[in-house]
């Protein structure tokens, strides 16, 4: 059985090459020749601990992931995880993977799908709302699909947004980045907007003149007393695009707009039954791309990894 850290998983394989296995997924998604149980939430205090299974005919992945919010304060990540790759056929285990790597690559890989999908392909401006270490992965993966010459970021830890600005500038030296005041700042002058936070409470004011005409990802609130988006916004969509069904039973951003009549239930699509030509999105430029991840996505990032390091094996 093989083991694969943080930098070789990074190393491991191209941003293109993570987005076309995350396309691949979201289409097999639609396809639905997978087994995945809805994954298992254990909450204590404000700890959460996940379980994620998935099988195919090839391969079965499971995902165990904490997500520990204090432990911002003494400087260590908030999310762990570890990925354990099997073989279907056999129950032979093939690997063991660090899990916060898989998560933050295949998460940013996925958004850049949803910006692929969504966004206007001339949008030069980003806009990141919270910095922590999944905010770099996608910034990076974004900026792989479109032309972004601006970066606005916003975070109220001063210490993760010039972490961020730093491992960001670092890869792309031509990119400005602009450490905004405040959240409106960013809605204001981006293109596509992208929020990363454990925030209850919606991060922008529910001001309907942030949201129009812009395209915005939403990869933080994966509970129902989680929510990073407000009224106005879901009162300019004509569609809400999700990675995962799931994710309207999981996700306060979902729940709380159709408990409250903001926004229509059948109205939101998986962004996979676009890439399958199932649904085609509305001429209208508010949009919104809301993830809460999925076992299917670390499966096949777990796959990705492991078939590239294993033809790379004397």
């Amino acid at each position: 059985m093989e083991f694969f850290d943080s930098e070789t998983i990074e190393k491991a394989a191209t941003i293109t090459e993570w987005i076309e296995a995350m396309e691949t997924a979201l289409v097999a998604s639609v396809e639905k020749n997978y087994l995945m149980p809805v994954r298992m939430h254990l909450d204590s205090g404000k700890n959460t601990f996940l379980l994620m299974p998935c099988i195919t005919d090839e391969y079965w992945s499971t995902k165990l992931v904490s997500f520990c919010p204090g432990n911002r304060e003494s400087g260590q990540p908030s999310i762990y995880g570890t990925v354990i790759l099997n073989s279907s056929k056999t129950g032979e285990p093939l690997a063991v993977m660090d899990g916060s790597i898989i998560t933050a690559m295949r998460t940013a890989a996925v958004t850049a799908t949803g910006i692929k999908a969504l966004s206007p392909s001339g949008s030069t401006s980003l806009g990141i709302i919270g910095t922590g270490r999944q905010a770099v992965f996608q910034a990076l993966f974004a900026c792989s699909v479109r032309d972004i010459d601006v970066i606005r970021a916003y975070d109220p830890n001063r210490s993760n947004l010039n972490q961020f600005s730093d491992a960001v500038y670092s890869r792309y030296p031509e990119i400005k980045i602009i450490k905004a005041k405040d959240s409106r700042e960013v809605a204001l002058n981006s293109e596509v907007i992208i929020t990363a936070t454990n925030s209850h409470d919606p991060v922008f004011p529910d001001d309907k003149d942030l949201f129009s005409g812009k395209t915005f990802i939403g990869i933080g609130s994966y509970k129902p007393d989680c929510r990073e988006f407000p009224e106005q916004l879901f009162r300019q969509l004509d569609q809400v695009f999700i990675d995962t069904p799931d994710g309207k039973k999981e996700s306060g951003d979902l729940i709380t707009p159709v408990a409250n009549n903001w926004f229509k239930e059948d109205k939101i699509y998986t962004i996979g039954e676009l890439y399958a030509g199932v649904v085609v999105p509305t001429e209208n430029p508010t949009r919104l791309f809301k993830t809460v991840g999925s076992a299917l996505f670390d499966l096949f990032a777990a796959k990705l990894i492991y078939e590239k390091l294993m033809k790379r094996k004397p």
